[in-house]
């Protein structure tokens, strides 16, 4: 994130906060509905900055889709897919690829879980109450993760840091106009204005290209200047 969007947050009052890990497909939620596990890290947020609900304009999460909406058809054995990697995408054929039918199973059952707790969420989210306060909360993606929205390919995890860093880099060097330049990128990322409409795009065409609809998030931010 660069050094002028940070401050543009801070003069909003915009929180940040970082989750490791992925909570759609966490195992330890695996009996949590996608709104109540968004329901219980907002109320953990808020209890850290000693904020209260009705302090909230709304509440983002932004995601990997990781390959939720992939086609069965595409998912497939490769023998020669190292048993530590597990599984590997073919962009190019837009497929799935599995070292083994049990991780095939294991992953793809992770990617179902996953898929129905976003779409109660997004379904749910802007009804969400949270200690009897209605707060809107909202889902936003990277398809099929950052780096695909990035660079068009997808990056071992030794790599991703560093080609992150680098990106953000080129453009914070350049102030507000790298600001403006990072905004009309992620824009032109975006499959459509609409949050809905986006959700529907990405059900479609996920490996397509490197779509994100972070564009919809950041023009909600500056809506509220």
């Amino acid at each position: 994130m660069t050094d002028s969007l940070v401050k543009k947050l801070n003069q909003l009052h915009i929180t940040l906060k970082v989750i490791y890990g992925d909570v759609f497909s966490d195992r330890r939620y695996s009996l949590s509905s996608g709104t109540k596990i968004a329901s219980d890290k907002i109320s953990e947020a808020l209890d850290k900055e000693k904020l209260k609900a009705k302090d909230l304009l709304f509440a983002a999460f932004v995601t990997d889709t990781d390959g939720i909406f992939i086609n069965p058809t595409s998912l497939a054995i490769d023998s020669s897919i190292e048993p530590k990697d597990s599984f590997q995408y073919d962009l190019e054929a837009q497929r799935l690829l599995f070292s083994t039918r049990e991780k095939k199973d294991e992953i793809v059952k992770t990617r179902q879980r996953k898929s129905r707790k976003l779409a109660k969420l997004i379904k749910e989210g802007e009804s969400l109450k949270i200690n009897r306060v209605q707060v809107s909360c909202y889902v936003f993606y990277n398809s099929v993760n950052l780096e695909h929205v990035l660079f068009e390919k997808l990056l071992p995890d030794h790599e991703k840091q560093d080609a992150a860093d680098d990106f953000v880099d080129q453009y914070d060097e350049k102030g507000d106009e790298g600001l403006d330049e990072i905004l009309a990128f992620f824009k032109s990322r975006c499959p459509s204005d609409d949050y809905e409409e986006s959700w529907e795009f990405i059900k479609q065409h996920e490996m397509m290209q490197g779509y994100s609809n972070l564009a919809i998030l950041f023009d909600r931010i500056q809506s509220y200047k």
